[in-house]
């Protein structure tokens, strides 16, 4: 049986919640579409006949394009990174435009195993400035990422804003959306992924580009948090709750929670 987890951990991510929004999905027809695709769980758990993954984050972007590729010579490349705080400090100033394709998916897997806590964060610039986390693990394991590689195969891997796969998506489509979570209260920055963070007035825009989408019979499915400025943002879509646990907290006491799930359907 095909493994059917991503290669990366990504803030945020819903493997562990994969099985149970697929339970939620509605019996659509045509492509499955994920604008937000971080480690794109539902997608490989899902391991549709037709998908679309996009994302804003060039280096995810990139590094999904060559796992897909040339996945033997993205692990070769992984193989040749040893984990120390030394090595870590000089991959993470790298300058990805200065990088081949497969050294920069290398890099995307490599600072995704090793920074703390698996945190992508970026400053306004661009670079990434995570810290190491000093975590004795493998970059990866062999059948996994050649199961992911096999599942991309196929697979139209976008750089784009959400809106022009919502733009796009038609009737019997589904589409499922993953955003960067309205915060809960207090300092709650997971927004940082790209060097143009995710605000309210982004949420306000999403929400549109769901509502024009639902218009044209495309079938739409998206996790947030539950919070008052969710519900109202989202307030015409159907909404139900998932009990969640946000491990990347650093309080266990803080870490039980629930996501709403919003539908049109």
């Amino acid at each position: 049986m095909a493994d059917g987890r991503s290669f990366i951990k990504w803030a945020g991510g819903k493997t562990r919640y994969a099985t149970q929004l697929i339970a939620m999905a509605p019996p659509f027809t045509g492509r499955y579409w994920e604008p937000f695709m971080g480690s794109a769980a539902v997608f490989f758990e899902l391991r549709p006949a037709k998908a679309v993954l996009s994302d804003a984050n060039p280096e995810l972007v990139a590094c999904f394009r060559a796992v897909a590729a040339h996945p033997e010579a993205v692990m070769r490349r992984l193989d040749a990174l040893p984990n120390t705080a030394e090595r870590f400090a000089a991959v993470r100033a790298q300058n990805p435009d200065d990088l081949t394709d497969i050294e920069r998916a290398a890099r995307v897997i490599y600072l995704n195993k090793t920074a703390f806590r698996g945190l992508w964060r970026v400053n306004r610039r661009g670079g990434f400035n995570a810290p190491y986390g000093a975590y004795d693990r493998p970059y990866y394991r062999r059948e996994t990422l050649l199961a992911a590689s096999a599942a991309l195969a196929g697979v139209d891997i976008r750089l784009c804003d959400f809106e022009e796969p919502l733009r796009e998506a038609a009737a019997g489509d589904w589409v499922f959306l993953d955003p960067p979570y309205l915060p809960e209260g207090g300092f709650a920055d997971f927004k940082r992924y790209t060097p143009g963070q995710f605000r309210d007035t982004d949420h306000e825009r999403l929400a549109a580009a769901m509502r024009a989408a639902t218009g044209r019979g495309v079938l739409v499915t998206m996790t947030n948090s539950d919070t008052d400025a969710t519900r109202r943002i989202y307030g015409d879509f159907t909404a139900t709750t998932m009990a969640t646990r946000r491990d990347i907290n650093l309080r266990s006491d803080a870490r039980a929670s629930s996501d709403l799930i919003l539908t049109n359907y």
